[in-house]
């Protein structure tokens, strides 16, 4: 038994300047606090919450970016940089949690753009690029574990909108990545089409996900081949596989 209570103060500032010609450009920084799992935290036999409180995590994160809009475009593009002082691991003979007193950040670009035709065509797409570090023993930086660093994603997309109707076909890409122990999570690219009709009585939708029918390991099911395997079995036990093609249809209505 026992309890805890937390008393953090989180600051958060921003600006931004309108250039008044399409252009913007604006910064931030934030502070969020964080609990663990407290399941996993408390997993271990014999932990009391009274000895044992629940520690917290605080991040910090910059951010500069700029935006511009106007008839024919849509874009931004923006830097960001996280860190904190603690870091959470998994014990995998128990599959409880440490926090730890270490070092780690996250940092990366994140950009969008988009190009409106007249004809009610547009075409775009989206780009997030990442990288997860830690601190090493020698005060150095090395990359986080890839069971937790953040993957770098992108999307390409073409559409048509128009009389009530639209229709979209987007390419969702991951990114493959690698850790310093040579632990990897494989990339992949999956399609999808969408389209939407308005029938003056709501508006009906239909599309198809994974169009291609791309048989491919979900990030989580990567990851878990690297907790559980071969500890708790063969790492196929915890591939989990990725949706195969899905046909979707709705309707919806605004009031």
């Amino acid at each position: 038994g026992g309890s805890n209570d937390y008393q953090v103060n989180l600051f958060n500032l921003g600006a931004i300047y309108d250039f008044k010609n399409g252009h913007q450009v604006w910064t931030n920084y934030g502070e969020g606090f964080d609990l663990p799992d407290p399941a996993k935290y408390y997993g271990k036999p014999g932990l009391s919450v009274a000895d044992n409180p629940l520690t917290g995590i605080k991040n910090r994160q910059v951010e500069l970016g700029w935006r511009y809009a106007d008839l024919d475009w849509d874009a931004q593009a923006a830097l960001y940089y996280i860190w904190s002082d603690k870091i959470i691991n998994v014990d995998s003979q128990t599959l409880t949690i440490n926090v730890e007193e270490q070092k780690s950040r996250d940092f990366g670009f994140e950009g969008a753009l988009t190009r409106h035709f007249q004809t009610g065509w547009e075409a775009g797409g989206t780009l997030h690029l990442t990288r997860s570090e830690e601190e090493a023993v020698d005060g150095g930086w090395i990359k986080r574990d890839a069971r937790y660093a953040s993957l770098s994603k992108a999307t390409a997309f073409v559409g048509w909108k128009g009389d009530g109707r639209s229709a979209r076909l987007q390419a969702n890409h991951a990114f493959s990545l690698k850790d310093d122990a040579d632990h990897e999570i494989d990339g992949y690219t999956t399609f999808d089409l969408l389209a939407s009709q308005d029938t003056g009585f709501g508006t009906l939708s239909a599309g198809v996900q994974n169009l291609l029918d791309k048989q491919y390991s979900t990030v989580w099911g990567q990851r878990a081949t690297l907790f559980y395997a071969p500890t708790y079995g063969p790492a196929y036990l915890y591939d989990y596989q990725g949706r195969g093609r899905t046909y979707t249809l709705t309707w919806s209505m605004a009031y």
